[in-house]
This record gives structure tokens, sequence and C-alpha cells, in this order.
């Protein structure tokens, strides 16, 4: 397959994730299941990205390391955030005077 046609797929993957993230995020019942969807959605579209656009299998390790714990760490974020949210803000705001 040439790497015109792989950009190609990896775009309309791109965009029907898009939708079907939107289709998960604008549900009434946001719970903690949904936010696992969500970031399992999120890691796929962030990996795309990072391999099909960013090109970073060619960049320099640490390069490629830095930007693959940010794509996976972000999802991670978000599931941490839905299932902690309230143990945080009351942490966090602790630290406000």
């Amino acid at each position: 397959m040439s790497e015109t046609r792989k950009v190609d797929l990896a775009w309309l993957l791109l965009v029907l994730l898009s939708v079907a993230g939107a289709g998960l995020g604008g549900r009434a019942d946001a719970g903690l299941g949904v936010a696992v969807m969500v970031a399992v959605v999120m890691a796929v579209k962030l990996r795309l990205v990072c391999d099909h656009f960013l090109e970073l299998r060619s960049a320099h390790q640490r390069i490629r390391l830095a930007v693959y714990a940010f794509a996976y760490g972000m999802p991670l974020l978000v599931v941490l955030t839905s299932a902690f949210g309230d143990t945080l803000a009351r942490l966090t705001g602790a630290l406000i005077p």
C-alpha cells in the first residue's frame, strides 16, 4: 500500500473516530464507562496522528518517547479525573488560598 493511501485511510479513520467521540461525549449519562470509551478513542486518535502525520517513527527516540508519553498519559488522566474528580478538586482547591 502506498504512503499516500495510508495517510488517506488514517485521515478517514480520524474523521470516523471524531464522529464517534462526539456521539459518546454528547450523552447525558457521562459516567466512568463513557470516560473510558472516550479515553480509548482519544488514545487511538493520538497514535494515528503521531504515526502518520508527525512521522514519529523516524524521529529521535527521546522525542518519540516524550510524545508517546503525552499521547497515552492524557487519556489516562481523563479516566483518573472522571473516577476521582471530587477528590482531586478538594485536594487542588486546598492549595489555593
